[in-house]
C-alpha cells in the first residue's frame, strides 16, 4: 500500500499553498486592527505614527525592537503599555484587554517592516 501517491502529494501541496497566504493575511488583518484600538485608547494623544510628540513615534518604538524576535518584541511592547515605563511620562494602562494589547503591539511592529 502506497502511503503517498502523486495525487495525495499534489493535494497536500495545494492545501499548504493556500494555508500560508491565509495565515499572513490573518496576521495583517490583526495588525491593521491595532491602529483603531490605539486611537480609541488615546495612544495618539502622546504618540504619532511618525515624528515624536510627547512620546516617541510608533515607528521609532517598532525600530527599537528590530533585533528581537517577534514574540519577544510583542511581549515587551505589551508590558510597556500595560505597566507603563518608569522614568518617563508613559503611564500604565492596565484596563486594556490582552487581546487588544496583542493587536496594538502587532500593529506597532508592522511599522518596522
Amino acid at each position: 500500500m502506497k502511503l503517498f501517491t502523486a495525487h495525495t502529494m499534489a493535494a497536500a501541496a495545494a492545501a499548504l499553498a493556500f494555508a500560508i497566504p491565509a495565515a499572513h493575511a490573518s496576521e495583517a488583518k490583526d495588525a491593521a486592527a491595532g491602529k483603531p484600538l490605539a486611537q480609541a485608547d488615546a495612544c495618539f494623544t502622546c504618540h504619532a505614527v511618525a515624528g515624536a510628540k510627547i512620546g516617541p513615534s510608533f515607528t521609532d518604538i517598532a525600530k527599537k525592537y528590530a533585533g528581537k524576535s517577534e514574540d519577544a518584541a510583542e511581549k515587551a511592547i505589551e508590558a510597556e503599555i500595560k505597566d507603563g515605563v518608569k522614568g518617563t511620562m508613559m503611564t500604565a494602562h492596565p484596563s486594556i484587554s490582552a487581546g487588544d494589547l496583542d493587536k496594538i503591539s502587532d500593529w506597532i511592529l508592522s511599522l518596522r517592516k
